[in-house]
């Protein structure tokens, strides 16, 4: 990791094209960097807002990964958007174009240095997430115990802007947009990390009761590699409809804002749903809701118990008890209260 860390230091600093030091204390040019999976991808949305509404004179561009490119589509504040790809492509394509950088959030290891070799007077970010690469930053900030979304809004402020918070967003098209007949409730019982997995079991429970009580459909969502996992919740749950797993984050989108009432665990989708103003409840317990849970939503509930093990095993768990203390009927109480909340008149 040494020799990897070195050698990226010093290709970002030799490939660097040498320009003037920028000494305006507003950017003119700013490069907004967000390259990970959906959930880190949507908690940026509420700073690329701010970034705008701070510097609105400002260039504004995106690079981000493939689900970014679907996240940012459609969003009235950025200029451009720019795929993360060929690091030499990039670099070729962006070096020079830009006086400050704002690095949001990148799991990839070339992402800082890239960053750093593009010329940029001003390149910002979060100390301790960058696999030993932080002295690339111009300047950076210290983790603190705070959301995520309030993280980014920091470095906001860091290039100088005056942040106000606001929700999550995602833009649908009107031609995007569906229309489902009756009541539907989604439960989405995968995700990424299985340790966040509330007990297939329990989804079960919650979906029996909930067609029963409100004669209501039930849908089940996942993604391809989720596919097993939503059968088996389908054989649980007679009468049960199974999404199609090949859809688009977009169009897949267009079903949660289509929906009445959305139940996961900590995942992605749950921050999707929080993002269309979709009912939904969150089901945490190994995670923190304080630092991931939903933000400035008014139609989102969470469901949540402390951890069990103190340190939390994460990805070594293998039966997350925690995530045991949280009862079917919870969910379910939670779940009439929303929709008895948010149902249209």
């Amino acid at each position: 990791m040494t020799f990897k860390n070195h050698l990226l230091r010093f290709l970002s600093r030799a490939a660097s094209p040498s320009l003037p030091s920028v000494t305006e204390l507003i950017p003119r040019r700013i490069l907004a960097v967000s390259t990970t999976a959906l959930g880190d991808t949507l908690w940026t949305m509420p700073a690329l807002n701010a970034l705008r509404r701070c510097f609105p004179d400002a260039y504004l561009a995106a690079l981000t990964s493939k689900i970014g490119m679907q996240i940012f589509d459609n969003n009235p504040w950025t200029d451009a958007l720019y795929l993360l790809q060929s690091p030499l492509s990039l670099w070729h394509h962006l070096r020079g174009q830009f006086d400050t950088i704002v690095l949001f959030h990148a799991s990839q290891r070339f992402v800082l240095p890239l960053c750093a070799s593009l010329g940029a007077s001003r390149l910002v970010g979060t100390s301790n997430l960058n696999k030993g690469l932080d002295d690339l930053f111009t300047t950076s900030l210290p983790p603190l115990h705070e959301h995520e979304i309030d993280r980014r809004l920091a470095l906001v402020k860091l290039i100088g802007g005056s942040p106000t918070p606001s929700p999550l967003s995602f833009f649908l098209r009107p031609e995007e947009k569906k229309i489902f007949k009756g009541r539907w409730v989604a439960l989405h019982p995968g995700a990424k990390d299985s340790y966040k997995c509330w007990p297939l079991q329990h989804f079960a429970a919650v979906g029996n009761a909930l067609q029963q009580s409100l004669s209501c459909r039930i849908l089940i969502t996942g993604g391809a590699t989720e596919l097993p996992l939503m059968q088996s919740l389908s054989r649980l749950i007679p009468g049960s409809h199974l999404l199609d797993h090949t859809l688009s984050l977009r169009e897949f989108a267009a079903t949660l804002d289509a929906i009445d009432l959305f139940i996961s665990s900590d995942t992605g989708p749950f921050h999707l749903a929080c993002a269309l103003n979709t009912p939904a409840i969150g089901i945490y317990a190994p995670t923190d809701p304080i630092l991931c849970g939903p933000y400035l939503c008014p139609t989102a509930a969470v469901c949540s118990k402390p951890r069990s093990c103190r340190p939390c095993l994460r990805r070594k768990c293998r039966l997350p008890f925690c995530l045991l203390q949280i009862s079917p009927n919870q969910v379910i109480q939670q779940a009439l209260q929303l929709l008895e909340a948010h149902s249209s008149p």
